[in-house]
């Protein structure tokens, strides 16, 4: 089957986005297929998406423009102080005026005086998204927010978010507190990682038992993708967490996973306008969630077992060829559009013939594959049946090669050559002799 140049280049281009050894480089927008699809991608500042099996980000939107951090924040926070507390959620902390005075827009309420966990601070911080537990939380895991800061931003430092820098632990805007789309994908690759923090950034609800100055507090999760209580219209059934939220001069974010099969994936959307009152960070997030989970899959490649070529064989009586065959399957992580129809073969041998005996399984070359001039990947060649040696065949090939030798010919050269100058010689002194004996006379 002639696979057309445009087909060729188009699916060319998809593998080349694909194969990217982790976030993509380059600020270009990614190629989609049904561009129709992401009707809201040009009502945010930058999105991306990651397979996290593949380590591919498979879609990219000015990933690499500078943003605000904004409500992504939270999730740098709540990654830093629970790699200190993950073993002290059950410790208490008496609620200061110096340690929530900075708080503002979105909280929890917290009173002065009142005591309140670890695990309630978190609680706060990632179902609802509250400003007084992430400034609660810099005060347990560091003593203060500058220190806490500077934990965050040697965090993002070694995690490789070369483009980000925190300035506070909550998110509201600050002058110089940018991120990226594909440093985003970073972070939230690694909150995931931690199901404490991914159970919680997705629960409907979080309980708070009363304290010395409040009753029980029962606090639902402001993310509409993953909850139906505070915003209306945007539930994803197939969406887990990850965080959500806005501010003024940010716009709004959405940082979500999402998972099908043996396949799982980050979506992250930055700065997103509101477009016919509608949230463009949530549309968006649940079209790309299409997008990945249909666009994307496990596509094979080389079918293990079927014959590929012959191979001459020496020195048996049981057949003059072999068969040989793929050793074993190749399934790689394609666009679902790609067929095995799509794809070209090549095979390599080690050797133009083999010498009996062979044995089944026995690796004779290799077998490639490609998409247009794309390298796919390869399988070893191997010999489909054993063929067993003619011992009567094996003598007759000694003799042969005997015969056809260097030295055999060489021998045989010299053989002759001497064979000759004896006799030249002896008729030489032959006739010197018949001379002699005719002067005497």
């Amino acid at each position: 089957m002639r696979i057309s140049k445009l087909k060729i280049c188009i699916i060319s281009l998809l593998l080349a986005m694909l194969f990217c050894a982790s976030v993509l480089a380059s600020g270009e927008e990614t190629l989609v297929e049904d561009e129709e699809a992401l009707v809201y991608i040009n009502n945010v500042r930058a999105a991306a998406v990651y397979n996290i099996e593949n380590a591919q980000t498979v879609f990219a939107h000015n990933e690499n423009e500078v943003l605000p951090t904004a409500s992504f924040t939270k999730m740098m926070t709540a990654l830093v102080a629970y790699e200190e507390l993950f073993d002290r959620t059950d410790e208490t902390l008496t609620v200061e005026y110096s340690m929530i005075k900075d708080a503002s827009g979105n909280q929890v309420g917290y009173y002065v005086g009142e005591t309140v966990s670890v695990l309630d601070m978190f609680g706060g911080l990632l179902v609802r998204g509250a400003n007084d537990s992430a400034y609660l939380l810099a005060y347990v895991t560091a003593g203060g927010t500058d220190a806490f800061v500077s934990m965050m931003n040697e965090k993002a430092a070694s995690l490789g978010m070369t483009s980000t820098v925190y300035k506070n632990p909550t998110g509201m805007d600050a002058d110089g507190m940018v991120t990226t789309a594909a440093d985003s994908l970073i972070l939230a690759r690694e909150f995931y990682k931690y199901d404490f923090l991914t159970a919680l950034s997705c629960s409907v609800k979080y309980e708070m038992p009363a304290t010395e100055r409040s009753g029980e507090r029962v606090i639902y999760n402001r993310n509409g993708l993953v909850s139906k209580v505070v915003e209306k219209g945007y539930f994803d059934s197939r969406i887990v967490g990850l965080n959500s939220g806005s501010t003024t001069a940010a716009g709004y974010y959405a940082a979500s996973a999402v998972a099908k099969d043996e396949l799982s994936y980050i979506i992250v959307a930055l700065g997103g306008e509101t477009v016919d009152e509608r949230n463009a960070a949530y549309c968006i997030t649940s079209e790309l969630a299409t997008y990945a989970l249909t666009e994307f899959g496990y596509v094979e490649v080389i079918r293990a077992g079927g014959i590929v070529c012959e191979v001459p064989v020496r020195l048996s009586t049981d057949a003059d060829y072999v068969t040989l065959v793929p050793g074993e399957g190749l399934t790689m992580y394609l666009p679902t559009s790609v067929t095995r129809a799509d794809i070209t073969y090549e095979y390599r041998l080690e050797r133009d013939t083999l010498d009996a005996p062979v044995t089944e399984g026995e690796v004779a070359g290799t077998y490639n594959a490609y998409l247009g001039e794309q390298y796919l990947g390869s399988v070893p060649l191997i010999t489909q049946n054993s063929l067993s040696r003619s011992e009567f065949l094996v003598a007759l090939d000694s003799i042969e090669k005997f015969t056809t030798s260097t030295f055999f010919i060489v021998t045989v050269i010299s053989a002759v050559v001497l064979t000759a100058l004896y006799f030249l010689i002896g008729a030489h002194l032959r006739r010197a002799k018949h001379y002699r004996r005719r002067r005497r006379r």
